[in-house]
């Protein structure tokens, strides 16, 4: 079976490459010990397609329609969505947004069997180089799935002001809009860049004031502006939390709970042990948990009107930059 064409397809030229080369891999493993991993790799690609195809039979949010009469574009979507919640969200949104949705999550499964795939290879050179490559393009395939999480977060937060619920509407509505081809990476590279970073830091804990792992965040390759974000508006107690628990992968009250013990024992430091980067495992696997951990917490503490931050750092520094969009 050969590969499907590469118009309308998920996958961009550098992930179709990565399928290439590890076909290419496998076709050389001895008594064609490769041919069905190959058969299954062709199978998914051809499904990628199909899902491709489905995206483009749904009209996009980003093109105005008249349905019996009436007219329906970005902007009365916009008034649709910011009087959603998360219980009605689903329901509201575009059938392109949902399709799209799923779509992403078999593209970061089918980039996941092609790191499973490459870590498999006998030749080690060839496998270490393949499955680093594979977890690259999983990871900005998580990415994408991330931002969207941030988004429809800041979207169903009934306390947030309705000018910046729109702007991430419409912010949305550009990712929904071009999914085939949009990417953190050019689209907002600072959230990129930074979850790259927190992958590469190793939580001390110390003082708990988070220094040490601020001072690695930025020298592994995370962006200053992140910080600049999230801390140049009227910050307050919230954000400092929420960045607490990106810099210690531990929510706001474990860390509280901490802080009491530290106090109560006359210790002036404390170890942590990182829940970010566990061997044997792929990274964007476990970026996503670490993500999806903090914003349920969130969710739970907006819900019950509990003490804590109300979105991720994350959500906090699109916030600041929706702003900023927002004029």
């Amino acid at each position: 079976m050969a590969l499907p064409a590469r118009t309308q397809h998920p996958l961009l030229a550098d992930e179709f490459d990565l399928v290439e080369q590890a076909i290419a891999a496998l076709a050389k493993l001895p008594d064609g010990a490769g041919l069905p991993t190959i058969a299954t790799i062709e199978y998914q690609m051809q499904s990628l397609a199909m899902f491709g195809e489905l995206l483009l039979r749904y009209p996009s949010p980003l093109q105005e329609q008249v349905l019996g009469g009436v007219k329906r574009g970005l902007e009365t979507l916009v008034d649709r969505l910011v009087i959603t919640d998360p219980a009605t969200f689903p329901f509201r949104a575009p059938t392109q947004g949902l399709v799209g949705r799923a779509m992403n999550m078999a593209q970061i499964n089918f980039l996941r069997l092609l790191w499973h795939v490459a870590g498999g290879l006998p030749e080690p050179e060839e496998a270490a180089r393949l499955r680093e490559l594979a977890a690259r393009r999983l990871r900005a395939a998580v990415h994408c799935r991330l931002v969207e999480e941030v988004l429809v977060d800041l979207v169903t937060d009934g306390q947030l002001p309705t000018p910046l619920r729109a702007q991430a509407v419409r912010t949305l509505a550009q990712l929904w809009g071009n999914r085939l081809t949009w990417r953190v990476h050019t689209f907002f590279p600072i959230l990129a860049a930074t979850w790259e970073a927190r992958l590469r830091v190793q939580v001390v804990g110390g003082t708990l004031t988070g220094s040490c792992e601020i001072l690695q965040l930025l020298t592994q390759g995370g962006e200053a502006e992140f910080v600049d974000l999230l801390l140049e508006q009227d910050y307050g107690e919230a954000e400092l939390q929420a960045f607490r628990e990106f810099l210690f992968g531990t929510s706001s009250e474990e860390l509280e709970r901490l802080a009491q013990r530290m106090a109560a024992e006359g210790r002036s430091s404390i170890q942590l042990d990182s829940k970010v980067g566990a061997a044997g495992r792929d990274a964007g696997s476990i970026l996503f948990e670490f993500f999806r951990e903090r914003v349920v917490q969130c969710g739970a503490r907006r819900t019950a009107g509990l003490p804590g931050p109300r979105h991720t750092a994350e959500g906090y520094v699109m916030l600041a930059w929706l702003g900023k969009q927002a004029g």
